[in-house]
C-alpha cells in the first residue's frame, strides 16, 4: 500500500491562483480597515458625564461652606446676617463667576425633578452685599418668619459654577425651620454635573437615578402671604419678599 502523502512537507502543497480582481480588492479592504483603526486610536475619546453626589448633615451655624467639586475652593457660603430687627439666611458666591438660582428676589426653593441649566435664571447677589436671601426671621413686638425657604424640607437650591473657567451646575439639598426660635438650618446633600454646559436634575444623584423622596414633596408650592410679622418690618421687609403673583405678567 503506498503512504499518503505528508500534508506537512512542502512538495505536496499546491499553489492556489487568486483571480487578480478579488486580489485586488482584498487588499484595498487591508488598507481601509487598517486606516479605520488608526484613525480610532487617534481619535480623543469624550469623557462621560455624570452627577458627583455628596451626602451630608450639617447644621448651619453661622457660616457654611459648600465646596462642590471638592476641589479644596469653597464655591457657596451659607450664613447669617443681622438686618434691622431680622435675622437674615442668605447664600453667596464664593468665587467670582458663580451664581445662585433665582426666583422672585431670591434664592429659589426647587422641588425634585426640577432642572437646573442654560437659560435658568441665576444671580450672585441682589441688593444686599452677601448673596440672595433665603429665609427672614425675628422678634420684636410680633414674630415673623417667612421667605422663600421658610419651613422647606427636603428643597433644593440651584447653583451655576465656574470648573477651570468652564460652567458647571450644581444643587444642595436643605431644610429651614424657624431658627429664631430654635429650629434649625439643615444641608442634606449636594451635587454637581461633570460635563460643562449639561444641566442637572435637582434630586437626581447618579445621571440615570434619583432620590426616592416622598410624594408630597414632589407638590408645587402654593404662594406665601405676607404675614402679620412682615407688615410689622415695614417697607424694608417688604422688599425682601416678593411674591410670585407680582412678577408674573397678566
Amino acid at each position: 500500500m503506498s503512504r499518503p502523502p505528508n500534508s506537512n512537507s512542502p512538495r505536496s502543497r499546491a499553489t492556489a491562483q487568486i483571480n487578480p480582481r478579488l486580489e485586488k480588492n482584498l487588499a484595498a479592504y487591508i488598507a481601509a480597515a487598517g486606516a479605520a483603526g488608526l484613525g480610532l486610536l487617534a481619535t480623543p475619546q469624550l469623557a462621560e458625564g455624570k452627577v458627583v453626589y455628596t451626602p451630608a448633615n450639617i447644621a448651619v451655624n453661622g457660616t457654611t461652606n459648600i465646596d462642590l467639586n471638592h476641589d479644596g475652593i469653597a464655591d457657596f457660603v451659607l450664613g447669617y446676617h443681622e438686618l434691622d430687627k431680622s435675622l437674615v439666611l442668605a447664600v453667596g458666591p464664593l468665587v467670582t463667576g458663580n451664581e445662585m438660582k433665582l426666583a422672585n428676589g431670591g434664592a429659589a426653593a426647587g422641588f425634585f425633578g426640577v432642572p437646573v441649566g442654560p437659560g435658568g435664571q441665576f444671580a450672585a447677589t441682589n441688593s444686599y452685599s452677601f448673596g440672595l436671601i433665603m429665609a427672614v426671621a425675628g422678634s420684636y413686638s410680633v414674630t415673623w418668619f417667612f421667605g422663600p425657604w421658610a419651613n422647606a424640607t427636603n428643597r433644593y437650591l440651584g447653583f451655576k459654577f465656574l470648573i477651570n473657567g468652564q460652567t458647571h451646575y450644581g444643587w444642595a439639598r436643605m431644610s429651614v425651620a424657624d431658627y429664631i426660635h430654635g429650629g434649625q438650618v439643615v444641608l442634606t446633600g449636594y451635587a454637581y454635573e461633570t460635563t460643562p454646559n449639561t444641566p442637572i436634575i435637582e434630586g437626581h444623584t447618579h445621571a440615570e437615578n434619583a432620590d426616592n423622596l416622598s410624594p408630597s414633596n414632589l407638590l408645587v408650592p402654593s404662594s406665601q402671604p405676607a404675614s402679620l410679622g412682615m407688615l410689622a418690618l415695614g417697607a424694608d421687609a417688604l422688599a425682601l419678599w416678593r411674591r410670585e403673583d407680582d412678577s408674573t405678567p397678566n
